[in-house]
């Protein structure tokens, strides 16, 4: 999973440290492959923000936190289906 994460943000331009890749891994573990790879624009963008080229362990925390994943999302709303609109 990390390599094919390494090989996606080598194609996208987008620069991450190794210890970022393998916090990928993790997230892609848990999640998906997918929700992992979407991860990367925001995080890149958060870097760019925050003045710097590469993606951080810091960047991803932060993305990761704001940014669910669609089976995180979809037990959210059904834990929460009181508060919404039906």
């Amino acid at each position: 999973m990390v390599q094919i994460l390494a090989i996606r943000a080598q194609v996208e331009g987008i620069t991450v440290d190794e210890e970022s890749l393998a916090q990928l891994g993790s997230i892609g573990e848990r999640t998906s492959l997918r929700h992992a790879v979407q991860l990367l624009t925001p995080a890149s963008l958060m870097a760019q923000t925050n003045g710097r080229d590469a993606i951080t362990r810091g960047d991803l925390d932060e993305i990761d936190g704001l940014f669910h994943d669609a089976k995180s999302s979809a037990r959210l709303l059904a834990a929460q289906a009181d508060k919404y609109i039906s």
